[in-house]
């Protein structure tokens, strides 16, 4: 059957916001919420005229009762238990109606929160599912790549130039594969699962990652220390807490200018009230107040970093993946920094035993930047 040309707009129209609806999830939330919406403002007026009805229908049987209690006692005058009757059944009727309409609000609050964040749900674990499956499609291509290039470099005949050249390539895959490993990383901590977690000795972790960069941090003239005390045991990961740690002297170092007698020490010590602190203190460049709001963003470096130069070494989700371990652990993080002077980044973890000792008082600095992040 033919469709009459009056109606062909119309039916154009409606096939059109079906369309949408169907295939555009946010046309599809803004819909349920307006839905939801006017649902909530009927069923809070038929509430509302229940209890109206209610109030009047009891009213009405009560002044009934009295009067033929009345009549049958031949009472003339008014008992004074009607108004005070009549008064109840309005302030209860009223008080029921009240707490259905909050609990009916708070129900489609619920709804209306559940439906409005569903786009925005769908779309993080999309995003999270497709960074994980281009770093993993992309690790073998560059280990080949760079596999390929080594061998090239036994190569005795191989011109001055072009041996530079390979070795540069090599460093920038070296840097490329290590952003990788931080994005699966990252997509793997953000996925809810079960972290196991055991007593793990903290400044063996520490020293074991200074281990590690020691040669990176002498070869810019950098002093790589650890401090520790009795107290080391703090209840996690293993492999969670060595990726914390590794990322910390790592930023620590890279954004510590070289060859100026710079430090970065990684001190381990208990703190009150059953926990153990990571200090990672530099003498490096500073974070800028308006940097360290952005700096647990993935990707995000600072304007001082891009300006100087300083950091290139890094992936940008050093920062990012350590607040999720220690959000993972119910632990603290901290930073607090001066800008040409350096950062201390303070992690406080729950301890493996008890370690009571009093609260320290730090003394307020002057020109000292300072963010907190606590997910106990």
């Amino acid at each position: 059957m033919e469709t009459p040309p009056s109606l062909k707009p119309s039916v154009v129209w409606a096939t059109d916001l079906i369309d949408k609806y169907r295939f555009n999830p946010f046309y599809k939330t803004a819909t349920n919420v307006v839905f939801l919406q006017v649902l909530l403002a009927i069923i809070s007026i038929v509430l509302f005229l229940v209890g109206i009805k209610y109030v009047q229908e009891t009213t009405l049987q009560s002044i009934t009762f009295q009067i033929q209690t009345a009549i049958v006692s031949g009472a003339t005058t008014t008992d004074t238990a009607l108004p005070q009757s009549i008064e109840d059944v309005r302030q209860q009727t009223f008080l029921f109606a009240f707490i259905g309409i909050i609990l009916v609000n708070i129900f489609f609050g619920f709804l209306i929160a559940r439906f409005a964040l569903w786009p925005t749900r769908n779309s993080l674990q999309f995003q999270k599912r497709f960074i994980g499956n281009i770093a993993h499609e992309i690790r073998t291509p560059l280990a080949i790549i760079k596999t390929n290039t080594e061998v090239a470099l036994f190569d005795p005949t191989l011109p001055k130039a072009t041996r530079e050249t390979f070795e540069e390539t090599i460093v920038e895959l070296d840097r490329i594969s290590e952003t990788i490993n931080n994005l699966l990383s990252f997509d793997t901590l953000t996925r809810p699962r079960r972290m196991l977690r055991a007593p793990v000795d903290i400044a063996h972790i520490a020293e074991t990652v200074a281990d590690r960069h020691r040669a990176f941090a002498d070869s810019r003239g950098i002093t790589l220390s650890v401090v520790s005390g009795e107290a080391r045991h703090a209840h996690g990961n293993a492999v969670a807490l060595d990726q914390v740690v590794t990322n910390l002297v790592k930023n620590a170092v890279n954004y510590t200018p070289e060859n100026k007698n710079g430090s970065v020490t990684v001190h381990i010590e208990p703190e009150s009230g059953n926990k153990i602190v990571i200090r990672v203190i530099d003498t490096g460049i500073g974070i800028n107040q308006k940097d360290l709001f952005h700096i647990f963003e993935p990707f995000y470096r600072g304007d001082t970093s891009r300006a100087r130069g300083i950091g290139t070494g890094t992936s940008g989700l050093g920062l990012a993946i350590v607040n999720e371990i220690v959000r993972l652990h119910r632990g603290a993080i901290s930073i607090r920094s001066t800008p040409g002077t350096g950062t201390e980044i303070r992690i406080t973890l729950p301890a493996a035993g008890k370690h009571y000792i009093p609260d320290p008082l730090e003394d307020g600095e002057t020109k000292t930047n300072e963010v907190s992040v606590d997910f106990s």
